[in-house]
């Protein structure tokens, strides 16, 4: 039986190359695909990779997440796909950082801090085009679709200022996320806006879960001095201290904040930032479906946050 790999050889390409060409992609020069297609027909290879939509290219492109169960996704992915889908083209989730190894994508949208940058760069390389929505990159093939997280947790802090809160403290993602620490920036930038110190202010590294804030909790609320508020890099974080709070019948003397939008379960003082995650996904949708017509587009689009004061 024939494979690719026969064909492949046959025309001098890579076994990659072989499979875009048979299905169309717009990617593979017209000498390249003859040359291919005429390999195959002199091996009377028959294989079908069922790729074809309406007798048209089926692009595909590949979300890159770091877990399916975080709350921020579903509007993202349904509004990505939403937009995708009416312009022939399909999204696949994929929850992993091993990109490189991720056949079958005509498309790349990451939102997976893990991912390194160099990978990503790597897929550009093989002329892939990438959304990332993570982090800002500076390289042609790549647009950048984030929020305006410097801004948002800026305004955060300055509500929680507003309400009398003079000593704080910060919990942020992994010290690799580009999120956390464009929020942190911004929270540091309040105070210093409103001529707060920000030394005697206790940081502290979390992994954007509830059970995260959970273990923060535990050593926060061990310190000689509590803060009057304590500002968290996102809101599932933020829950998880909130339920210690509540254990040790803080809930009323500490004010709290998060990142996100997720309005709390139970009535309380409670401040978060939130971005139309629709919004972003259609965003970094049209931005990929651009990318795929070569047409140039905006490689910095920042989506704007709105603070939510909850009472």
């Amino acid at each position: 039986m024939v494979t690719l790999k026969d064909v492949a050889a046959k025309a001098g390409v890579a076994v990659s190359t072989v499979s875009y060409a048979l299905n169309n992609d717009p990617r593979i020069p017209e000498e390249t695909r003859y040359r291919v297609l005429q390999a195959a027909q002199e091996l009377d290879y028959s294989g079908k990779s069922g790729r074809k939509h309406n007798h048209s290219y089926l692009r595909q492109a590949v979300l890159c997440i770091n877990s399916i169960s975080g709350l921020i996704y579903p509007e993202i992915v349904n509004s990505l796909k939403s937009v995708l889908n009416v312009s022939n083209c399909e999204l696949m989730i994929y929850v992993g950082t091993n990109i490189t190894n991720v056949k079958w994508m005509d498309g790349l949208f990451v939102l997976n801090s893990g991912v390194p940058t160099e990978d990503i760069k790597e897929v550009v390389s093989r002329r892939i085009p990438v959304v990332v929505m993570d982090r800002e990159i500076t390289c042609d093939g790549v647009v950048n679709v984030t929020l305006d997280n410097f801004k948002g947790c800026y305004s955060v802090t300055e509500s929680l200022i507003r309400q009398g809160a003079k000593s704080f403290a910060f919990v942020g993602g992994p010290k690799t996320s580009f999120e956390s620490k464009k929020r942190y920036d911004g929270f540091c930038q309040a105070l210093a806006d409103n001529k707060l110190q920000r030394k005697n202010n206790i940081v502290l590294q979390s992994d954007f879960t509830y059970e995260g804030g959970v273990n923060v909790s535990r050593f926060l609320l061990e310190c000689p001095a509590l803060p009057d508020a304590i500002v968290c890099a996102n809101d599932e974080t933020a829950m998880g201290i909130y339920d210690q709070l509540v254990e040790r019948n803080l809930q009323d003397k500490i004010l709290l904040a998060g990142f996100d939008g997720l309005k709390p379960l139970t009535h309380f003082r409670y401040v978060t930032a939130k971005a139309e995650r629709k919004h972003w996904g259609a965003i970094a949708a049209y931005s990929m479906l651009q990318m795929f017509d070569h047409v140039s587009t905006e490689q910095n689009i920042k989506i704007p946050v709105d603070v939510i004061e909850f009472y």
